[in-house]
């Protein structure tokens, strides 16, 4: 998918890209089928994201479930931004020069910025509402006002730095195909976090909310809110877990896993693009669908019967920040 980078999107792309690109002199240069299929998914999911931030921000009741969708759907707008530029950029085969590859990497590096920061809010909203079902009366009670909004900002300075480590160490613009020893203790890192930290937090919390959905029977109004976390985190682990494996060995294999680069791309844009519509179909009613206005779906889709109530959550809001 390009020429330059081996990590993110700026990574030395198929070799099929590269020579569609040199025997194009003569004509449009031929761009894979993966590259279209990026480039059809990605606007699709930007629209779809930021009618719901539009959504959830002006015309949704903010609740501190509410609160982390918000930021999941800031994070996958962030992803979806740079897969677009990216993905335009190679399909029109322009040679990049020493300026606009640093401009590349940089966009690259934002593109994992976005998939860390949704897989740590994803892991959050997971526990949290694990937590809801296991010790309600702490939720409802004693549960901090201002969580949500604590827990997002600190999860998005944990993004910053774990992707400004392997932005400095890992990320070669000159020696593409090179990670170097310095990068390896970074690789680590990066593993235990997404595969010992939060992949299992998220599953254990997720598991126990689908317990949660099959006893319920939808007899409970937060039935919907329980299936709309297990939807988006199966998704997340079909789609966009094999980007994130796939990117580990890219620093040191990229020579034999290079050539689904494309393809892990594809998969994290696919999550990304998901969850909107996700939200829109749970929150659906079946014989009315398409019909209904959309803050009534997304009001329904995100329903949560242990919210606690304070005198002062009477207003639009629950929580003051997002």
């Amino acid at each position: 998918m390009s020429e330059s980078n081996v990590t993110a999107l700026a990574a030395e792309g198929p070799a099929n890209a590269s020579a569609g690109r040199n025997a194009s002199a003569r004509g449009a240069p031929e761009v894979p089928a993966v590259l279209w299929a990026i480039l059809g998914l990605s606007p699709l999911g930007l629209v779809g994201n930021a009618v719901l931030l539009w959504f959830l921000c002006f015309r949704v009741r903010r609740s501190p479930f509410t609160v982390y969708i918000t930021h999941l759907s800031a994070a996958d707008v962030c992803l979806l931004l740079c897969v677009s530029l990216l993905t335009v950029h190679y399909a029109l085969g322009f040679q990049l020069s020493a300026g606009l590859s640093y401009t590349i990497v940089t966009l690259s590096a934002t593109f994992l910025f976005g998939y860390n920061t949704g897989l740590y809010l994803l892991t959050a909203i997971s526990v949290e509402r694990c937590l809801s079902v296991l010790f309600p009366i702490w939720y409802r009670c004693h549960r901090p006002r201002h969580q949500s909004a604590l827990v997002c900002a600190l999860l998005w300075a944990l993004s910053c730095l774990v992707t400004a480590t392997e932005y400095a160490l890992c990320i070669d613009s000159e020696r593409p195909g090179y990670a170097g020893s310095r990068c390896r203790p970074v690789i680590i890192l990066i593993a235990v976090l997404s595969f010992l930290v939060f992949t299992p937090l998220m599953v254990a919390s997720s598991a126990v909310l689908l317990v949660r959905v099959r006893r319920s029977a939808r007899a409970s109004p937060s039935a919907r809110l329980y299936a709309v976390i297990a939807a988006a985190v199966a998704v997340f682990l079909a789609f966009a877990m094999p980007m994130r494996v796939l990117y580990l060995l890219y620093y040191e294999y990229w020579s034999t896993f290079g050539d689904l680069h494309d393809v892990s791309v594809l998969f994290s844009a696919v999550n990304s693009s998901a969850n909107p519509f996700i939200y829109f179909f749970v929150g659906s009613s079946r014989g009315r669908r398409f019909q209904e206005p959309l803050r009534v779906v997304l009001t329904r889709a995100f329903k949560d019967d242990t919210q606690a109530r304070r005198p002062g959550d009477s207003g639009p809001s629950a929580e003051s920040a997002v």
